[in-house]
């Protein structure tokens, strides 16, 4: 418990050091509109990838948003060649026993494993797992919770965390096996345990 909370005060003290230096070098209006362009780029990206596994929609897609990710989706394009049978996108996740629930990105076959992918952007490079902070959590608690979900007829034991860059830059894609996941499933309900008890 004490190393997850010194690993959690870590990523906050890091995370709160990049705001203040970035409110410093933008403004604080400066910085309100980068992480709101940040959050639109993601869900522009995470849009123009579901139109690429869901043909049929793309139609509704918007003039505009191919410009504004094309970096992001050279990026992943090495990644997307290994992607296959493609079971939910955007997908909500629900585990009752544990009273938590969350939209999965996409639940796909990666290299012929089935897995949890989570697409991530990102303007600086994240060529290991550690580099992703907390998404490992997350991936984990979303296979817990889709193997604990009537609404869902498959069970998951794998993840994948695909980072791609605005640049354009091959995606560093991060693979997590069964024993991996398992790992972070296990520190997933340590970390639901504490909040818990906080609440």
């Amino acid at each position: 418990m004490l190393l997850i909370r010194m690993k959690l005060l870590q990523q906050a003290f890091y995370l709160e050091r990049w705001k203040q230096k970035m409110i410093l070098e933008l403004g604080k209006d400066g910085f309100e509109e980068y992480t709101k362009n940040l959050f639109l780029q993601g869900e522009l990206f995470h849009a123009a990838l579901e139109s690429i596994f869901l043909p049929e929609e793309m139609a509704t897609k918007e003039q505009g948003e191919d410009t504004a990710v094309s970096g992001y989706l050279s990026s992943v394009q090495h990644v997307l060649k290994d992607i296959s049978e493609v079971k939910a996108l955007e997908s909500a996740v629900q585990h009752e026993t544990l009273q938590y629930l969350g939209l999965v990105d996409c639940v796909a076959k990666y290299r012929g494993q089935l897995c949890v992918i989570d697409w991530k952007t990102s303007e600086k490079p994240k060529p290991f797992l550690q580099n992703t902070f907390d998404n490992p959590l997350q991936v984990a608690a979303y296979i817990g919770a889709i193997n604990h979900d009537a609404n869902y007829d498959f069970q998951v034991h794998c993840g994948l965390i695909v980072v791609a860059y605005k640049d354009g830059c091959p995606a560093h894609p991060h693979f997590m096996d069964p024993d991996l996941c398992s790992q972070y499933w296990n520190k997933w309900l340590l970390r639901l345990e504490e909040y818990m008890d906080r609440n």
